[in-house]
């Protein structure tokens, strides 16, 4: 059956309404039917819960049918934490900002100005330099080395 059809079926035989003029080429959209009329709500990408409040409110009131590229089901409330997840849940967005890795832009003309660093000699320091000195100033005073230490004083 086309989808008039079925929507007229609900709307004259069930709930003796009128049927609502629906726009057949939108892909998806929700008819609500009751007993003080019938509707039509279209459904976009960016789907608010306030819609899913409304959708919710006429399945209350009477029936509501989920129509999607031609093909009509029925909403249930079996199915309903299903479909609000699917339409109106709000989408978890990553609100970290996104790291930059580009690097800032520098002309040519900067880069042939800015002055150059001249390398730098390597100094003598760190762990060599100081196990040398120990060693030797142990081994002055040391019983049995054979150099001995003796403090001269006036």
């Amino acid at each position: 059956m086309k989808v008039s059809q079925i929507v007229d079926n609900y709307c004259q035989r069930y709930y003796k309404v009128k049927p609502p003029e629906i726009n057949y080429a939108a892909p998806q959209y929700f008819v609500t039917i009751s007993p003080e009329g019938a509707g039509v709500l279209y459904l976009h990408k960016d789907a608010t819960p306030l819609l899913g409040r409304v959708v919710c409110e006429a399945m209350k009131r009477g029936t509501v049918l989920y129509v999607h590229n031609g093909r009509v089901a029925p909403l249930l409330w079996e199915k309903w934490s299903q479909t609000w997840e699917r339409f109106f849940a709000p989408k978890k967005k990553n609100k970290a900002p996104k790291p930059n890795y580009m690097r800032p832009y520098k002309s040519e003309i900067f880069e042939e100005m800015q002055q150059k660093c001249a390398p730098k000699k390597p100094q003598k320091h760190g762990f060599e330099r100081t196990f040398a000195a120990n060693k030797a100033m142990n081994l002055l005073g040391h019983p049995l080395s054979k150099i001995r230490a003796e403090h001269i004083t006036q």
